[in-house]
């Protein structure tokens, strides 16, 4: 699988690789948002990092096994309110 990243985007609000990582490999909540205007599929992630920073992380799947981080950024808080809901 090969993973890219808006590099412009994650930088704008902070967020590293590493943040991302964690997010999407520690259980996240997940909302489908629409396809992109290429009609890939894209799901949004809402997370916690290890430092417990709470993320939102939107993920493009480009191919069967490609895919493009495209926004990364402090939950909002209409996010956080459902995170928070989910417990």
């Amino acid at each position: 699988m090969a993973t890219t990243c808006d590099w412009q985007n994650l930088e704008k609000h902070g967020v590293t690789t590493d943040e991302v990582d964690e997010v999407l490999f520690n259980d996240p909540l997940d909302f489908d948002l629409e396809p992109s205007k290429d009609g890939n599929d894209r799901i949004l992630f809402i997370g916690f990092t290890y430092a417990g920073r709470l993320l939102e992380v939107g993920v493009e799947y480009l191919h069967e096994e490609d895919e493009h981080i495209f926004h990364g950024m402090d939950a909002t808080k209409h996010y956080r309110n459902a995170f928070e809901k989910r417990k």
